[in-house]
């Protein structure tokens, strides 16, 4: 905004549209405001957007199980904010044609360490259930107290968005203790891989373990 002082016949100052009127000792003058140049991206922002983009697509899908499994993280940092900073870490693989998710270092979950030693899984064609089978490190129950935590199963389609169910999570909760666990798959039009996580949860939602990735399914 320019800036008339003492009148009409006064002294401007300030921007008026595309000119800037200046003041000097030898009077006042009109300028064109200069050209801002913009810069194209260094080779490490260009990189950087490509990593936070493929990141961020996956947490944005999986962000109603983020908000449970990272709640009690780093508090008050939001959620999202934290997956978000320990996936961009840890959980990228660098290829010659960019990047890769690599799925056995993501993590829906972060709190106590997972119990779970060993592990099966168990798809039934014919009734479209999914049985996972744990064995856990009965060390790590005693000393983080999750004897009743309940289990957490999730399947996530991390590459197709399209389909009709992106995400499936078990209806009833088994305890870390049941050391099994089923989820019931929807039929869909087509074959569909879903990545397999699973974590506990305290009943009241007030902690967690970190979440760990079983595999994949075809489904």
């Amino acid at each position: 905004m320019a800036i008339i002082k003492n009148g009409v016949n006064g002294t401007v100052s300030g921007k008026a549209g595309s000119v800037v009127f200046v003041l000097t000792k030898t009077g006042n003058y009109v300028r064109s405001l200069p050209r801002v140049k913009k810069r194209k991206p260094s080779a490490g922002q260009l990189l950087f957007r490509t990593r936070f983009k493929m990141v961020r697509s996956h947490i944005i899908m999986l962000n109603p199980i983020i908000k449970l499994g990272y709640k009690t993280y780093s508090a008050p940092k939001r959620p999202y904010d934290d997956a978000m900073s320990y996936n961009l870490k840890e959980a990228l693989i660098r290829q010659d044609d960019g990047f890769a998710i690599d799925w056995q270092k993501f993590m829906i979950a972060k709190g106590s360490p997972n119990p779970i030693n060993s592990y099966s899984m168990d798809f039934d064609q014919e009734s479209q259930v999914l049985e996972v089978t744990w064995e856990y490190d009965t060390y790590l129950e005693n000393k983080n107290k999750i004897q009743n935590y309940n289990s957490f199963l999730v399947l996530y389609s991390a590459t197709d968005d399209r389909v009709e169910y992106p995400i499936l999570t078990n209806d009833s909760k088994s305890k870390l203790s049941s050391g099994k666990q089923n989820i019931k798959i929807r039929e869909h039009k087509k074959e569909v891989t879903y990545e397999v996580f699973i974590f506990f949860v305290e009943s009241y939602g007030e902690g967690n373990t970190d979440s760990l990735h079983l595999g994949s399914i075809k489904v």
